[in-house]
């Protein structure tokens, strides 16, 4: 049974847009400081950027003035295009976003083979939603703070067995972690690296954390999601 996607919070700053299985559309974050608000991720379309901030907006909160992506895969990124304020990514993620917007433009075909690689994606993009590809508006280093107010948000590389742009969230005032897929194995195979799991998991255990939210579950406690992993 699908349960709709509804705003959870998670910590006095932090709070999570659920998973949709449905459509497959991934966990979105939001960090909410007294000078702005910050989200985790862009979504899988336009379509599931509306709804998360239709979903802020019953609940009196503003929209984010900043979105920072956790990896390139398409339902974390294609919905850049449509969200408000600047996006922030890897430049190893923007690298791979320009790869897949020039074979766009240069295929005709693309849309129609994205269209049919899936199920959710085809419900995600049913009724003309656009498929639109745009990169980051900046690039970040590891280890990059933002002060959103009273609550910072540290952008911290990850080596990942998912992707090879792994960028995780961390809110040290909520000890709130947002990780993306990065605990995956690679796609489409999911072939596990595990020695790049085992340097996740070891990143993770280095910070003072109590919640670690995934991409296509839900929130964990440390100590659990460590123990998921195998170490």
């Amino acid at each position: 049974m699908n349960i709709p996607s509804h705003l959870q919070k998670i910590g006095t700053h932090t709070w999570v847009y659920t998973f949709d299985t449905e459509k497959d559309r991934p966990n979105l974050g939001y960090i909410r400081g007294t000078d702005m608000a910050l989200a985790v991720d862009a979504g899988h379309s336009s379509s599931h950027v509306e709804d998360f901030y239709r979903a802020l907006e019953r609940e009196q909160l503003p929209l984010p003035a900043l979105t920072v992506i956790t990896h390139w895969h398409w339902d974390h990124t294609f919905g850049m295009h449509a969200v408000h304020g600047k996006t922030m990514a890897r430049p190893e993620t923007n690298r791979r976003l320009r790869e897949i917007r020039r074979e766009m433009q240069e295929d005709p075909d693309y849309a129609r083979r994205f269209l049919q690689s899936d199920s959710c994606i085809r419900k995600e993009y049913a009724g003309g939603v656009p498929l639109i590809v745009v990169p980051a508006d900046e690039e970040v280093p590891d280890g990059f703070e933002i002060n959103l107010g009273g609550v910072t948000a540290r952008l911290l590389y990850a080596e990942s067995p998912h992707t090879e742009d792994g960028l995780l969230v961390y809110v040290p005032e909520d000890q709130v972690l947002y990780i993306g897929d990065a605990q995956l194995g690679e796609f489409p195979s999911w072939r596990m690296d595990y020695r790049k799991l085992a340097a996740l998991a070891d990143r993770i255990r280095r910070l003072d954390v109590k919640t670690v939210v995934d991409g296509h579950w839900g929130t964990y406690r440390k100590a659990a999601f460590l123990e998921e992993l195998g170490y």
